[in-house]
């Protein structure tokens, strides 16, 4: 066996148990839940599944029957303590909805309940027309602060795209402060912070981001990856963090984070000439070394 045939059997492995970790744990809090934990939103070329009550949460995302997702979710620490899964908390409230014409649920609106906080995650799905390729996501995070002090609190999005379904083929880039991009080939997925811009960001292979914020101590995501430098191709993920000091009262006791998810699964012809120039560049580069 090759030793790339060993990476990728031991990536699905880990994938597989991580998989089976989550359904073993649905189970388990299925019959101690009255909130139903799985939930998916469909609208037009598009779905995406989620498992509200652990760290799987978002979990698939296809466009044109193609799944481009393995897991999108959210980890929070306060203080020095460690990170914990969002999705541990416990859910005050769930709701799934249809904010358009169509008979499909296209908006998800969680509410976990910390001691002393709570955060509601907003999630709506707008498919693009059958053929088209195109698919959007918007996030809304809403950290809110129930208790009389000030709430020192650090926010992570956590993201493992497989475009194309297959990991290890995908590369990424920080497009800016507020933008990351993942692709394979002309294939991508582009993510943008409306607002605030995060205060740390990290694109890194599979698992070691993941790792980090399960592992028992505080972490600060690396921001060793500057503007337009790809790193690839590999199984990537990328997370973005956000600190802040939310105070006790006052309008400002609610912290919001805004952001939007773009799929385009057919390229556009302008984006195809671009991405097979920087493949080239990058392939170049590598034959080089």
């Amino acid at each position: 066996m090759t030793s790339t045939h060993r990476l990728g059997f031991a990536r699905g492995a880990r994938k597989f148990l991580f998989c089976g970790f989550i359904v073993l744990s649905l189970f388990g809090m299925l019959a101690t839940s009255s909130i139903a934990a799985l939930i998916t939103l469909s609208d037009d070329n598009s779905t995406v599944d989620f498992d509200t009550t652990s760290s799987a949460n978002a979990y698939n995302w296809s466009v044109e029957g193609q799944d481009q997702l393995f897991q999108q979710a959210f980890w929070y620490r306060v203080g020095n303590g460690p990170e914990q899964s969002l999705h541990a908390l416990p859910i005050g409230f769930q709701l799934a909805s249809n904010t358009n014409s169509d008979p499909n649920l296209d908006t998800l609106n969680v509410v976990y309940n910390g001691p002393g906080y709570n955060i509601e995650v907003t999630y709506r799905l707008d498919g693009g027309a059958v053929g088209s390729g195109a698919s959007d996501m918007g996030e809304q995070i809403a950290i809110t602060n129930n208790s009389g002090a000030p709430l020192d609190f650090h926010f992570f999005q956590y993201s493992d795209f497989e475009i194309l379904g297959t990991p290890g083929n995908d590369t990424a880039v920080f497009v800016n402060a507020n933008t990351v991009r993942q692709f394979e080939g002309p294939i991508s997925l582009n993510e943008t912070v409306a607002s605030p811009a995060p205060s740390h960001r990290e694109i890194n292979f599979f698992d070691i981001t993941r790792d980090n914020l399960e592992d028992g101590v505080a972490t600060t995501l690396n921001d060793l990856l500057p503007n337009g430098v790809p790193l690839g191709p590999g199984d990537m993920t990328w997370a973005y963090q956000w600190d802040r000091t939310i105070p006790a009262s006052g309008i400002g006791r609610t912290f919001i984070i805004s952001k939007d998810k773009r799929l385009n699964v057919v390229p556009e012809p302008a984006t195809f000439g671009l991405l097979t120039v920087a493949a080239g560049l990058l392939f170049a580069g590598r034959r080089e070394r």
